[in-house]
């Protein structure tokens, strides 16, 4: 896959598994598109990074005009750097730990539930969703053809 000269979309990227994946993008001479619910940790790391390679969009992943927002900003930017897509790395996520039916026979609220699948799933499919078309009929790149890639992030919770 070809990383250098290419712009790469990273949701949950202010933090945790979407930072360290930004760290070594950014290593291997791509530019970054930050997306992230977080401004200041968004801003602080933008600070932290190569001047002019990467951009960071504050984006509620569970809000579908939000992600259009950033998506936008994000082909702006590309067209200004001519660094085209090269992917999206959907690495936003939330956990908020609950039993069913705890210990004192209550049920877990559905807002919970509706929260977490809004981000972990909704939002990694509406991303990758907005993103692709500007792919399509894209020329491919180097010896196997490809076109870009799409890494769904998932956490070792998902097991638990």
């Amino acid at each position: 896959m070809k990383i250098e000269g290419r712009t790469f979309v990273v949701s949950g990227g202010a933090s945790g598994l979407g930072r360290a994946t930004i760290t070594n993008l950014i290593s291997a001479g791509a530019n970054i598109s930050i997306l992230d619910i977080s401004q200041n940790a968004g801003t602080s790391l933008v600070t932290s990074l190569p001047p002019a390679r990467s951009k960071f969009f504050q984006v509620d992943v569970s809000d579908t005009d939000s992600i259009a927002a950033a998506v936008s900003g994000t082909l702006t930017w590309v067209k200004e750097t001519g660094k085209e897509i090269g992917g999206v790395v959907a690495a936003a996520g939330v956990s908020t730990p609950a039993k069913i039916i705890d210990r004192h026979g209550e049920m877990f609220g559905m807002g919970g539930f509706d929260f977490v699948m809004g981000v972990n799933v909704r939002g990694s499919v509406d991303l990758v969703r907005q993103l692709l078309p500007h792919r399509v009929g894209v020329e491919p790149v180097g010896e196997d053809g490809e076109r870009g890639v799409v890494v769904l992030v998932s956490s070792s919770a998902a097991w638990v």
